[in-house]
């Protein structure tokens, strides 16, 4: 693998640039009402932050309702963490409007400051031409110039994720010397948002018991240990309080529902996945993910130690493809399931142009960046096209189901 080239990284100008275009591609059809793929989702949550608005938390107790008004009945949820309902309640009541706009903004805020995580590790780590090209990638691929003003869980948990593992790999990069609180701590808010946080434990519990097992010293396990009682702590508490107005059998069947793939073959679904993949990263991206994790994988399985950003490769692919392995049912369904991939496709890129570059002619390089660039936009701007141009007729119905509430 190439030197770990920190000088001509990503300048601030550029960096501002790159968030000015992903600003940009987030705005587009922004004030639209309901309408685009999984865009009912945006309408439930909605709908539960204004129940809480209209009958207080000491009647909601902070938990997901629908809240009829024309009989005063409320019907709760209790599938999901209810922390989502009370964020956008506290963003309507700030912004004085209850608008899909609004409720955009904040999802679009979130993935900002996933946005600006993942543009401070390309700076860092991967010289200028690598970190530009998966800078834009980040921007313009649908998969975050779409989904990532989706009103649902993943891009308000995504930057407490990503957060979270960054700041244990730093931590174990130095050596261990302290305790990781800043990763327990987004750990712990992220778990009141939605579930697939607590993954990210396992993978940072894993990480640990391998470098205690590498004889790197016991505070290693002692991180381990604490990654998996507080998850443990943490997923008990959380299920209850969400289960509290339906009851824990309820989660256990979305759970046992979310596990399972039921009568769908499992090579399907890895032929689905990919699609999904292919069609909201791109190809190029795609390509960059597989290579980048066929040679990280090989290097572990011959023994090889990985450098520091391959171990953080390693540690946000893992993280990232979690969620899908574990609720196939999920990722089957929903293409945004592969959004904690972000991160991992935005460094991979960049990895595999390093590689790639350093391989080629000094005149070739150039062209090696704007080919790969124009295929991402080109394929992008279709999806994009197509997304905003074939609403969903889906979503339609069940927006229409939902009218009967707040």
């Amino acid at each position: 693998m190439p030197a770990n080239a920190r000088s001509g990284g990503l300048s601030a100008g550029t960096t501002a640039l790159v968030l000015v275009v992903l600003i940009g591609l987030l705005s587009i059809r922004a004030a639209d009402p309901w309408r685009y793929l999984h865009d009912d989702n945006g309408r439930r949550y909605s709908s539960y932050a204004r129940t809480h608005l209209v009958r207080g938390l000491a009647e909601t107790s902070g938990l997901d309702f629908f809240y009829d008004a024309r009989d005063g009945r409320m019907v709760p949820y209790g599938h999901h963490p209810p922390g989502l309902g009370l964020l956008l309640a506290a963003w309507f009541r700030v912004a004085g409007t209850d608008s899909p706009a609004a409720a955009r903004t904040l999802a679009a805020l979130f993935h900002l400051a996933t946005a600006a995580i993942v543009l401070v590790l390309l700076r860092s780590l991967y010289p200028g031409a690598p970190s530009l090209v998966a800078a834009l990638v980040f921007a313009v691929v649908p998969m975050s110039s779409f989904f990532g003003k989706l009103v649902n869980f993943e891009p308000f948990v995504l930057p407490l994720m990503v957060g979270a593992i960054v700041g244990y790999w730093r931590w174990a990069e130095r050596g261990g010397d302290g305790f990781p609180t800043t990763t327990f701590v987004l750990v712990a808010a992220g778990t009141f948002i939605d579930w697939p946080i607590l993954l990210a434990l396992l993978v940072i519990a894993g990480d640990a018991l391998r470098r205690w097992r590498g004889h790197e010293g016991r505070r290693f396990l002692t991180v381990a240990l604490a990654a998996l009682a507080l998850g443990a702590v943490l997923g008990v508490a959380v299920a209850m309080w969400t289960s509290s107005a339906v009851g824990m059998h309820e989660i256990g069947r979305a759970a046992r529902y979310r596990l399972r793939l039921h009568h769908y073959r499992w090579w399907r679904l890895v032929g689905k996945l990919f699609d999904y993949n292919r069609r909201y990263f791109t190809e190029p991206v795609l390509v960059a993910e597989v290579l980048v994790g066929v040679g990280l994988v090989a290097d572990w399985w011959r023994g090889r130690a990985l450098s520091s950003r391959g171990r953080l490769l390693a540690l946000l692919g893992l993280a990232g493809l979690v969620p899908v392995v574990a609720f196939p049912s999920s990722a089957l369904h929903h293409p945004y399931w592969q959004f904690y991939l972000l991160p991992y496709a935005t460094l991979a890129v960049a990895h595999a142009v390093d590689i790639v570059l350093s391989r080629l002619p000094a005149r070739r390089r150039l062209l090696a960046c704007t080919a790969v660039l124009l295929w991402v936009v080109i394929a992008s701007a279709s999806m994009l096209h197509t997304r905003y141009t074939r609403p969903s007729g889906y979503v339609a119905r069940k927006v229409r189901q939902l009218d009967r509430y707040l």
